[in-house]
């Protein structure tokens, strides 16, 4: 059973026409799939794309349209949610001590990863220095960017 954790902008690829869109698809299709989100993702993927109707790459309908079927998907149980704990945080600490390049968003969705790494998951997400840290970690990366 594949386990995927989907970071911001993994996610996004779900619900916008963009490079990768494909291959998420094809993963949240798979039988017997687990999709997973951290719940700091969410507010993050509401962001997105309030930007991209603020800067007319959608209506405002069409984001209220993602923001419905995002939801809706999720009551269907699409994803599965997760929330950090004080341990998430701690190592959140830790991994920006070792790596001060990292972004607070980045940092999360790798301490979340690493806490589930049990499951033997992907880490779905564009972001090449998020990806970078995955192996180090003992996290397979998913770049639906890449091929």
């Amino acid at each position: 059973m594949p386990f995927y954790y989907f970071d911001t902008s993994g996610l996004v690829k779900r619900y916008s026409r963009e490079r990768g869109t494909r291959k998420v698809n094809a993963l949240l299709a798979k039988r017997g799939k687990t999709a997973i989100i951290g719940t700091t993702s969410i507010a993050e993927f509401y962001s997105v794309f309030a930007l991209k109707a603020r800067e007319g790459e959608l209506t405002r309908d069409d984001w209220y349209s993602v923001i419905y079927k995002f939801e809706a998907e999720s009551d269907r149980g699409l994803f599965h949610f997760v929330s950090p704990s004080g341990r998430t945080f701690v190592t959140t600490k830790r991994l920006i001590l070792e790596y001060p390049f990292l972004r607070a968003s980045q940092a999360i969705n790798l301490a979340l990863a690493m806490e589930l790494k049990p499951l033997r998951l992907s880490l779905v997400s564009s972001d090449r220095q998020l990806l970078e840290l995955c192996r180090p970690h003992g996290i397979t990366p998913i770049n639906p960017e890449d091929g």
